[in-house]
């Protein structure tokens, strides 16, 4: 196999795509949820969406962790390839390790107080109640936005983890 080296604008591209991506299905959660509740939706079963969304995502991150294997579109999958040879493979595991243990513990505590704590009697008072919501969104968009500045000028070489064209 000849190995070559990642195309970073390609990458950076992605990565941004990627982000557009995660930004329009945030929007798209808080809409939905402002909607839901405004019209008179129950606090609980809408703890309930959000207790299964986010176990969807953790066992999508065991999967990954397990596998090494990326779940998604081509785009997902060159850029979860790209990161694991721009991190190497140690340090990609390590960090996915923590990622997923971070998510698991995050699923149990939500799943715990969506059983345990009664939330027929909560009141949610939007926009003041999403602002951890949109705090934490704006954080984590510019996270990405510096790790994607960061790439600029890099050379990768692609490795064993880039499936070319799968």
């Amino acid at each position: 196999m000849e190995i070559t080296e990642w195309d970073i604008q390609e990458v950076k591209r992605l990565k941004k795509r990627r982000l557009v991506y995660h930004n329009l299905f945030m929007l798209l959660i808080l809409v939905l949820s402002v909607f839901y509740v405004e019209n008179g939706g129950s606090i609980p079963v809408l703890f309930g969406i959000y207790c299964v969304l986010i176990w969807i995502i953790t066992v999508k991150m065991l999967y990954t962790l397990m596998t090494g294997k990326e779940i998604g579109s081509k785009a997902s999958r060159r850029v979860h390839d790209f990161d694991r040879d721009y991190q190497g493979e140690k340090r990609w595991k390590r960090r996915n390790m923590a990622e997923t243990i971070f998510v698991s513990a995050l699923s149990v505590g939500v799943t715990f107080f969506v059983l345990v704590v009664d939330l027929t009697t909560a009141r949610v008072d939007f926009p003041l109640d999403a602002i951890p919501f949109i705090g934490a969104w704006i954080g984590s968009n510019v996270g990405e936005m510096v790790r994607i500045k960061k790439l600029k000028g890099q050379e990768v070489p692609v490795g064993d983890n880039y499936h070319h064209g799968t």
